[in-house]
C-alpha cells in the first residue's frame, strides 16, 4: 500500500497563513464593529423610548387639559337649553353667555385652535378660533359641529379627523341635538419637543385603523397622510418603538434608522477604517515582497521543472533573480540540465549504435538465409544434369544479388520489391517448373509506398522452402492496397497461399515476445522480418501470420507510412 504524499507546497503555505492571520483580524474588527453597533443601538433606543415617553406624557396632558375644558363648558351650564327655546331673544342672551364662558376657557389653553358648539334645532353655531384661522376653515368647523348635532346622541371620545383640507384632533360631545368639539390641528397638537431632540427620530401619529396623520423629526421614509403604513420597519430599515393616547385610540410610533446608528459610531469606524487602511497598506506591501521575493521566482521555477518533465531538455532558466538562494538554485538547476542533456545524448548515441548493429545483424540473418537456398537450388539442378537451368538460374540469380547488395537496412517502393520478386518467381520456376501458380493484385495507388526492401521477398522465399511441392500446384496471391489502422493511413499488404499452412510450433514461436532464433535456424526469416518491422518503425503488431481455413497461410504486413530508423542507402555492388 503507498504511502499518501505528506509534501506541502511553501507557497500554499504561505498563503494560507496569510489567509489565517487576515482571517483573524478580520473577526476581530467584525467582532469591534457589531458590539459598537449594538450598544450605540441600545442606547438610541433606550433614549427613542424616553423621548417617546416624554413626549407623549406632553400630548396626554394636552388631551386631558382639553377634556377638562369641554366638562367646563358643558356641564351645569343651563344655557344650552336656552339656545333651543323659542323666544330670539333668550336664544341670543344665551349665545352671549356661552360665549363668554368659551373665551373666559380658552384663555389658558392657548393650543386648542378651536371649539365650536352646535344646535340643531334653530341651526346655531358658537364658535372660538385662533386669530390665525382662515375664514374656509372656520366654516367647515362650523358645518362639521351642525352635521354632527343632527345625530341626536353619539360617545365622545378621540379621533383624527379631516375637515376641509385640513386635519385635527377632535373630541365632541353630541347630545340632544347639540354638538360641542375642541379641535386641535393635527401639526400644533405634535408640536410640543424641539427641532433639536428630534434630529435622530421620526415620530408618526396614528390613529387605532393604524392610519398615518402627521408626523414630526428626522423623516427617514415616505408615507402617506390618511393611509396605513404598508412596510414593515425591517423593509424601512428602522427601529420602532410605540405609545398610546387616549385608551387606545391614537397611537405614537417612534423610528430610530438604521443608518442613524452607524453615524452614532462614525468616529469610532473611522478609527477602525484608518487601522484597516494601514494594516491593508502594509499587507499589500508584504504580499506585493513576498511574492516578488519569493512565490514569483518559486512559481517560475516549478514551471521549469514541468518544462523539463514534459521532455523540454533545452529548456534554461534565464529570469534575473535579486534573492541569493534563487540565484544558486537557478544556477544548478541550468547546470543540471546541461548534464542530463549530455548524458542524453550520449545515452541516444549508444542507443543508435546498438540498433543499426541490431539492423545490420538482421540483414546478415536475411541474406544468408536467401544464398543457403540459392546454393541448395543450384546443388539440385546440377545432380539433375540441367546445366541450361542452371546458367539461366544464375542469370536469375545475379539479379537478385544487385537488389539485395545494395547495403543498409532500408525502404524501397513497393513496385521495386514487387519487380524483384517477380524476379525470383522467375528463378524458381527453373527449379520448380509448373508447381506455383502466383498472383500479385496492387492498387495503383500504392505502387510508390516505401516498405522495407525484402521483407515480401522474405515471404516467398519461405514459401518455395517450406510449401512447395513437385507433386502439387502451390497457389500464392499477393495484394497490396491502402487501409484505415485506428485513424492512421497504411498499405495493408497481404501474402496468401493454400497449401498445408503453418505448424503449431511455427505460429507459438513468431508470437513468441524473446528476439531470439530457432536453435535449429528454421524460420529465421520470418523472425528477423518481424524484428526489422519493430526497430524501423518503432512499434510492435505490424507484421503477422496465421492460418486460414480450409487450408493455406496468411501473413500479413501494415506498413505505415514513414519508418522511424533507416539506414542509409549505399551504392549498389556492380557484378559483371
Amino acid at each position: 500500500m503507498k504511502k499518501k504524499n505528506k509534501n506541502k507546497s511553501l507557497v500554499s503555505q504561505t498563503i494560507h497563513m496569510f489567509v489565517i492571520q487576515s482571517a483573524l483580524l478580520g473577526i476581530v474588527i467584525v467582532t469591534y464593529i457589531c458590539v459598537s453597533y449594538y450598544t450605540v443601538l441600545e442606547n438610541m433606543q433606550t433614549s427613542s423610548r424616553n423621548l417617546l415617553q416624554l413626549y407623549g406624557k406632553e400630548l396626554e396632558n394636552k388631551l386631558e387639559n382639553a377634556d377638562m375644558l369641554l366638562e367646563r363648558l358643558i356641564y351645569k351650564n343651563n344655557d344650552y337649553d336656552m339656545l333651543q327655546s323659542e323666544k330670539e331673544s333668550e336664544r341670543y342672551y344665551a349665545s352671549i353667555e356661552i360665549k363668554k364662558i368659551i373665551q373666559e376657557q380658552i384663555t389658558y389653553d392657548q393650543y386648542v385652535d378651536a371649539v365650536v358648539i352646535g344646535d340643531s334645532t334653530y341651526g346655531s353655531c358658537l364658535d372660538y378660533e385662533n386669530s390665525d384661522m382662515a375664514y374656509q376653515e372656520r366654516e367647515d368647523l362650523r358645518q362639521y359641529a351642525l352635521e354632527r348635532a343632527k345625530e341626536g346622541s353619539a360617545k365622545a371620545e378621540w379621533m383624527i379627523v379631516r375637515i376641509g383640507l385640513q386635519n385635527y384632533v377632535s373630541k365632541m360631545y353630541v347630545w340632544q341635538g347639540r354638538s360641542a368639539g375642541i379641535f386641535i390641528s393635527v401639526d400644533h397638537f405634535m408640536d410640543n419637543v424641539t427641532k433639536k431632540n428630534l434630529q435622530k427620530i421620526f415620530i408618526l401619529l396614528k390613529d387605532e385603523q393604524q392610519k398615518v396623520w402627521g408626523g414630526c423629526g428626522k423623516q427617514e421614509f415616505t408615507c402617506e397622510i390618511g393611509k396605513e403604513l404598508q412596510a414593515t420597519p425591517q423593509s424601512l430599515g428602522v427601529y420602532k418603538n410605540d405609545y398610546t393616547l387616549a385608551d387606545g385610540k391614537l397611537q405614537l410610533s417612534a423610528y430610530v434608522s438604521k443608518s442613524q446608528v452607524v453615524g452614532q459610531i462614525r468616529w469610532n469606524m473611522i478609527l477602525v477604517l484608518f487601522v484597516i487602511l494601514i494594516l491593508a497598506g502594509f499587507s499589500v506591501f508584504f504580499i506585493n515582497f513576498l511574492r516578488r521575493e519569493m512565490l514569483a521566482p518559486m512559481g517560475h521555477m516549478q514551471r521549469s521543472m514541468e518544462q523539463m518533465q514534459t521532455g523540454n531538455r533545452e529548456y534554461r532558466i534565464t529570469k534575473e533573480f535579486e534573492s541569493n538562494e534563487f540565484i544558486v538554485l537557478k544556477d544548478a538547476f541550468n547546470r543540471l540540465m546541461d548534464e542530463i542533456m549530455k548524458l542524453k545524448i550520449q545515452s541516444y548515441e549508444k542507443q543508435i549504435d546498438l540498433q543499426e548493429t541490431e539492423l545490420k545483424c538482421i540483414k546478415l540473418q536475411i541474406r544468408p538465409h536467401f544464398f543457403l537456398n540459392a546454393m541448395t537450388t543450384i546443388s539440385s539442378l546440377s545432380q539433375q544434369g540441367k546445366n541450361k537451368e542452371i546458367e539461366s538460374y544464375i542469370s536469375a540469380l545475379s539479379k537478385n544479388i544487385r537488389y539485395m547488395f545494395r547495403a543498409g537496412l532500408h525502404t524501397v517502393s513497393l513496385q521495386e520489391e514487387v519487380t524483384h520478386v517477380e524476379n525470383y518467381f522467375e528463378m524458381q520456376e527453373l527449379k520448380y517448373p509448373g508447381c506455383v501458380f502466383y498472383y500479385i493484385d496492387i492498387n495503383p495507388e500504392v505502387r510508390e509506398w516505401k516498405i522495407p526492401q525484402m521483407i515480401i521477398h522474405t515471404i516467398i522465399e519461405n514459401e518455395y522452402k517450406y510449401a512447395v511441392n513437385i507433386n502439387q500446384m502451390l497457389t500464392i496471391l499477393i495484394k497490396a492496397s491502402k487501409a484505415d489502422v485506428n485513424g492512421e493511413e497504411m498499405l495493408y499488404v497481404e501474402v496468401e497461399d493454400d497449401g498445408a499452412g503453418y505448424p503449431k510450433e511455427v505460429l507459438q514461436f513468431f508470437e513468441n515476445q524473446e528476439n531470439t532464433i530457432s536453435k535449429t535456424g528454421e524460420r529465421v526469416g520470418l523472425k528477423s522480418v518481424k524484428r526489422m518491422m519493430e526497430l524501423m518503425y518503432e512499434r510492435e503488431g505490424l507484421f503477422t501470420i496465421s492460418n486460414i481455413e480450409p487450408h493455406g497461410c496468411k501473413n500479413t504486413f501494415r506498413i505505415p507510412a514513414h519508418a522511424v530508423q533507416e539506414m542509409k542507402e549505399q551504392k549498389q555492388i556492380k557484378m559483371d
